[in-house]
Order: structure tokens, then C-alpha cells, then sequence
């Protein structure tokens, strides 16, 4: 299992909520910060490294 952080970002760019999550991969990570949140946009870590960034609009990742 690896370490990841998501924070949900306010339109200001400020965290407004994060969470800690462990997961087997990448992927399973972004799934459960996108379910977990279920809107707005979302920054997912693993340590110094972001896996994505999840958009309200598009709700898709960019990474």
C-alpha cells in the first residue's frame, strides 16, 4: 500500500479539505479522492509528486 494526501481546492486555489488515503495504485487513489469529494477540484499527492488534478468541469485527471 502507498501513502497519498487529496485536498479539495476552493476557488481560491486555498485547501479547504484533504484527506489521507492509502492505495494500491495510482488510479485506485484518484477513484476513491474523486468519490470521496464528489465535486469541485481536487489535487492528489504521493509525497512531493501530484497524481492529478481532478477538475469540477471535466472531472477528468490531468496528470
Amino acid at each position: 500500500m502507498q501513502e497519498y494526501r487529496a485536498y479539495l481546492l476552493g476557488s481560491d486555489g486555498h485547501i479547504r479539505k484533504q484527506m489521507e488515503l492509502e492505495s494500491e495504485t495510482d488510479d485506485e487513489a484518484v477513484a476513491r479522492a474523486r468519490q470521496h469529494f464528489n465535486g469541485g477540484t481536487v489535487e492528489v499527492w504521493q509525497g512531493v509528486r501530484i497524481v492529478a488534478k481532478l477538475d469540477d468541469d471535466s472531472r477528468d485527471d490531468s496528470r
